[in-house]
């Protein structure tokens, strides 16, 4: 887990537990308790849906800019294979045209 996600998990359950605590030590009437903690609950899973959509609408920011920059590579990497591949065709129809390699040619005495 990412650093996000754990102070996200951090954070709801210290909001879980100051809910529930604050509910179990309130003075009221255990239906009335019951109430709270049922509202409270509901309150937080509207809490943890939002911060998940959240979370999830980052991860696909981040995916997106991710295969951006990958397929920018992707491209500057063909353009230098190419022009490998072209110096390679070049010097090959120069050895082709001239029989041999310069080096191949023996040395004069």
């Amino acid at each position: 887990m990412g650093k996000l996600e754990n102070n996200l998990l951090a954070l709801l359950a210290g909001v879980a537990i100051g809910a529930l605590a604050g509910v179990l030590l309130a003075p009221d009437k255990g239906e009335e308790t019951r109430a709270r903690i049922a509202s409270r609950s509901r309150k937080l899973a509207r809490d943890i849906e939002d911060k998940s959509l959240e979370m999830k609408n980052d991860i696909q920011k981040k995916s997106a800019e991710l295969k951006k920059e990958l397929e920018e590579q992707v491209e500057v990497s063909k353009t230098k294979l190419n022009k490998v591949t072209d110096s390679l065709i070049a010097s090959a129809k120069e050895v082709l045209e001239n029989g041999t390699k310069k080096a191949d040619k023996p040395e004069k005495a």
